[in-house]
């Protein structure tokens, strides 16, 4: 093999080549929903799969130990990587599909396009908001940049879901499931489109989540105000059975709501609940712990000849559930979940956790769906990826995860999210720290500005540090024609002086580094990427590299996701 084969399939392991069609079974349900120039999905092409991207959180020196194996991941390898994917869905699915991931996924969260009719674009700031106390923060606006569209002409809308569909249904283990997102725009044909694919026997339940609290004008909506989005949820095979962890949350209370909601006594605030099929001995043991109650005022009579356990003034006898005290005049008791979900805030309720990408679903939520469909180092899909919150709470909980999104400002995101979440864990000492892999398949769009890439002023320099070879770089400017300009537009008529945005920080998004660049893959050793958008990246870093010549590369991502890589051989 040349070595200009060898790069070209090191990832794809010559798909484009070997497979041209991916062949998909029928759906397993009967069509419930038409419309013009419906078309089942039965057979995809598969695109080569490129890895453009490494990210470990213990940075090593280059070696044939630590190189990216030949070859797409494995998935029946417990330390398989995390996979990030950018590219079209459907492409990504199938090329999963032909290498071997079929029926190994646990659970398929995705939070498609809903359908709104609406284009969303997020707002675009200079970094280091609240660095100068006399600027506002709408002072370092410079508009709002295009995310994707989210408006469909007559029927597209109902065939881009349906030809995915089956790819996900092949994708699923046995015992998966498979939870859509949407809302009441088009909870209704999606239901039908979920039957007809996976069918309607597989059908769990829908969740109904109260996404936000109606205030301001949307109080006095007519006909009620949109505050609750859904959740389908269907299994691949209900008889395999489908994995699942039944939910519990913890309701907290003052002692004057718990006094006038609970009975009580010396051991606390407490419930009743019938003792339904306990034996004469479960009662004797919970009446021995004061566990039992006696209505009307009676005591709870054991009798020990007829082995029964009574009230002495008639009526039935319960068991006693305690609320647990937290102190303070705090109280908390535990309680099952419905599929009526009220406890768990949207975004707007948790500022600290909006990433500025439009769509962005809560931690909380993910963490709850996670942990029911799946088991630690369960694989979690998530094809419809957006800020990346479904990657980042399987990494948190230790699942293995694959994201994708086609968007690749939603990319720059969900790395970086990434990023966090594992060389937080790295702080924590967690025994899993898996590498992080970014691919490329097919031709995706870049981000909107990208097209036009900054230039940035960086010094390299070889240095000895502890008897050790490293590198130390130092940015000191970065210059881009397309922020230039929206500074300059942003600048007219708000009387801002120029010294504001003297600092190249407040333009540049992330830094990251690799040591030993091959020119193919940036094997990420450092990622300086600020999680508060008032916080500057350093721009001064040093890290060890090999002692023979390398090629250092620095990639320097913008505020409006364009990416610039500056190399330097040493």
């Amino acid at each position: 093999m040349s070595k200009t084969e060898n790069v070209r399939g090191i990832i794809g392991l010559h798909m484009a080549d070997k497979i041209r069609r991916l062949q998909l079974p029928a759906p397993q349900g009967r069509s419930l929903l038409t419309w013009e120039d419906k078309r089942p999905l039965r057979r995809v092409t598969v695109s080569q799969a490129t890895l453009v991207e490494t990210f470990r959180t213990v940075p090593s020196l280059r070696s044939a130990a630590h190189d990216p194996a030949p070859g797409f991941p494995c998935a029946a390898a417990p330390d398989s990587p995390a996979l990030l994917f950018h590219g079209d869905n459907k492409a990504v699915m199938a090329c999963l599909l032909a290498n071997g991931w079929q029926g190994r996924v646990k659970l398929i969260y995705i939070d498609p396009p809903f359908d709104t009719g609406n284009d969303f674009s997020r707002k675009v700031t200079l970094r280091g908001c609240g660095t100068r106390r006399s600027l506002r923060d709408d002072a370092l606006a410079l508009g709002r940049q295009s995310q994707y569209a989210d408006s469909w002409t007559a029927d597209t809308y109902l065939q881009f879901i349906y030809e995915r569909l089956p790819l996900m249904r092949q994708l699923l283990a046995d015992d998966g499931s498979i939870w859509l997102h949407c809302d009441y725009r088009r909870a209704h044909y999606l239901r039908l489109l979920l039957e007809e694919v996976f069918g309607p026997e597989n059908y769990l339940n829908t969740i109904s989540w109260r996404s936000q609290t109606t205030r301001g004008a949307k109080v006095n909506a007519f006909y009620f105000p949109y505050s609750t989005q859904y959740i389908e949820i269907f299994a691949k095979n209900r008889s395999a059975p489908t994995t699942w962890n039944p939910a519990r949350k913890w309701i907290t209370m003052s002692e004057a709501a718990a006094a006038a909601e609970y009975m009580h006594d010396d051991g606390g605030y407490f419930r009743t609940s019938d003792p339904g099929s306990y034996s004469f001995d479960s009662l004797r043991k919970l009446h021995a712990h004061g566990r039992l109650y006696a209505p009307f005022g009676g005591d709870v009579v054991v009798d020990e000849t007829l082995r029964r356990v009574y009230a002495s003034n008639g009526g039935n006898i319960g068991v006693k559930y305690y609320l647990k005290s937290l102190g303070r005049g705090k109280y908390a008791v535990e309680r099952g979940i419905d599929n009526l979900w009220d406890d768990i805030p949207g975004l707007g309720t948790t500022p600290s956790e909006d990433l500025g990408y439009p769509t962005q679903k809560t931690e909380a939520l993910l963490r709850r769906i996670i942990a029911v469909a799946t088991n630690p180092n369960d694989i979690v899909l998530d094809c419809f990826a957006g800020s990346g919150t479904t990657a980042a709470v399987a990494q948190k909980t230790g699942r293995r995860w694959i994201a994708c999104d086609v968007n690749p400002v939603a990319v720059q995101t969900i790395a970086k999210r990434l990023h966090w979440a594992l060389v937080e864990q790295a702080e924590k000492q967690c025994e899993s720290q898996p590498e992080l892999r970014m691919y490329r398949v097919g031709t995706p769009d870049k981000a909107g500005d990208a097209d036009t890439k900054g230039t940035a002023d960086v010094a390299f320099e070889r240095v000895v540090s502890q008897g050790r070879q490293k590198v130390k770089v130092v940015v000191t400017g970065y210059q881009s024609p397309a922020l230039t300009a929206r500074l300059q537009a942003s600048v007219k008529g708000a009387h801002r002086p120029p010294h504001d945005f003297a600092d190249w920080r407040m333009a540049v998004d992330s830094v990251m580094i690799d040591p030993d660049y091959d020119g193919r893959v940036l094997n990420i050793a450092l990622s300086d990427a600020p999680r508060r958008k008032r916080d500057l990246v350093s721009g001064v870093y040093e890290l060890p590299i090999s002692q023979r010549t390398v090629t250092v590369a620095v990639k320097i991502t913008d505020i409006l996701g364009a990416e610039t890589l500056v190399t330097r051989s040493l």
